[in-house]
Parts: structure tokens; C-alpha cells; sequence
């Protein structure tokens, strides 16, 4: 399944009398607008509000208890799959499954199919948490890059397996294991693999709430950044 990302490349790069170059000397030869991302030591930054507003922790709660979401597998080979959670199957080709594409149809096996779980409640550790103690989905930040995507447990169809999910990392494993026996690796990127149904009725992967949180994080540092400078100008005056 092709994920249509363009590849990168890393080119090393020294700030030199206030213009970015390659390390090696000279500009990079790069299209106007490109955008990339810059990975620097946090003892080089002179500011240290910046360095504060890129390195605060941030919760972002996503989706409630009892959302439903679709892990979207390819069991292609169903040998070993008991008969009695087939069912629980959900063909992509079912014309009344609408997906929210993001990418160009090929992406989808022939074979891809939807399983239906649900967010329920937290365990006890998260439920001593304040922003988790409800139970539901949420994005954790560091500045505006996500470093987690944290669920409460996991209700996983009746008869897949007697063992609770506790992530949707877990939850994942628990199905490919079941579902896609023939795989060496029961892993898979979780903003990818999960899909969340939208208000259009048609159904998106996670990495849709993803981005829309980065984007809202990227907009309240750029405020508070640019609040702080309002703030010394002013005791400058």
C-alpha cells in the first residue's frame, strides 16, 4: 500500500552571517514556497521565550469515549482466520463504505477491508489524569510537533480476542494478528491504519486530526510569540 509521500532528502546546513547555506558552502538550489523542517540544538537558540513556546507540552483532546474507528487491513490470505469473525469484516468495496481519499484509490489493496472498534474508558493510571481521567483520544505535543497519539482502551469486536486493548497500537497488533496471520510484522502506523468517520458521513484516516492539530498548534505559538514581542516592545517604550 503506496503512502504517495515524496521522498526526502537530508542536506546538512550552516547558519552563516544571518542566511542558511549547505554546510559544504553555497545555497541550496530549491523551488520557491518549499517547506522543510529545521532540527537544531535548543542551546543554540538566543531566545529563550522561542525556546519555550517550541518546547511546551500540549494536550489536544481528539475524539471522545464510545467514538467508533476502523482499522483498515488487508487479509488477503484468510487461512487461519476462525469463521466466526469473518464476519466482522468490512470490504472497502462495499459502495456503502465512503472514503474521505487523501490519496489516489491505488492506495487500497483489492483485498482491504475495515474492523470496527470503539474508544472506552481509561485505565486506572490514565483515569488519575486529569486531561485523560474521561477517556477518549488526544494528541500530545512538544512546541507544535506531536509526539504521541494517546487512546484509553480499546473495544474490539466480540470474539477476536479475550485480551483488552490498551492503545491503538495494541489494538492493531491484537487484529493483524487475527486478521493478517500471514504477516512477519503486526505493526503499522496508527494515523494510517485508523479511520475516524467525519460529519460528511465518509470515513478518514487519523493523520486527517493529525495535521489539523499541528496546523492549531502552529497558530497558538505563532500568537503567543508574537504576543511576548508586543509585550517587550512596549516596556521598551
Amino acid at each position: 500500500m503506496s503512502t504517495g509521500r515524496p521522498r526526502m532528502l537530508r542536506v546538512p546546513m550552516k547558519f552563516t552571517d544571518g542566511v542558511w547555506e549547505i554546510a559544504s558552502g553555497g545555497q541550496i538550489p530549491i523551488e520557491e514556497g518549499t517547506e522543510a523542517e529545521l532540527r537544531v540544538p535548543t542551546s543554540s537558540i538566543t531566545d529563550t521565550g522561542f525556546l519555550r513556546q517550541m518546547t511546551q507540552k500540549g494536550v489536544i483532546p481528539v475524539l471522545p469515549k464510545d467514538t467508533p474507528l476502523r482499522a483498515l487491513l488487508s487479509p488477503k490470505d484468510r487461512n487461519g482466520v476462525p469463521e466466526e469473525i469473518v464476519k466482522h469484516l468490512l470490504p472497502l468495496s462495499d459502495p456503502d463504505i465512503q472514503i474521505g481519499l487523501l490519496h489516489s484509490p491505488e492506495r487500497f489493496s483489492s483485498d482491504a477491508c475495515f474492523v470496527e472498534v470503539h474508544l472506552s474508558g481509561p485505565t486506572d493510571a490514565q483515569a488519575q489524569d486529569f486531561d485523560f481521567k474521561d477517556g477518549g483520544l488526544w494528541l500530545i505535543f512538544e512546541g507544535a510537533v506531536p509526539t504521541d497519539l494517546r487512546s484509553s482502551t480499546i473495544n474490539l469486536p466480540e470474539g477476536v480476542t479475550e485480551e483488552a486493548a490498551i492503545s491503538l497500537n495494541h489494538a492493531f497488533t491484537l487484529l493483524s494478528e487475527v486478521f493478517e496471520p500471514w504477516r512477519k510484522a503486526h505493526t503499522g502506523s496508527v494515523y494510517e491504519r485508523f479511520y475516524y468517520k467525519e460529519a460528511d458521513g465518509k470515513w478518514y484516516p487519523l493523520a486527517l486530526l493529525r495535521d489539523a492539530g499541528i496546523a492549531m498548534q502552529e497558530q497558538k505559538i505563532a500568537a503567543d510569540l508574537w504576543s511576548e514581542f508586543l509585550s517587550r516592545s512596549k516596556a521598551k517604550t
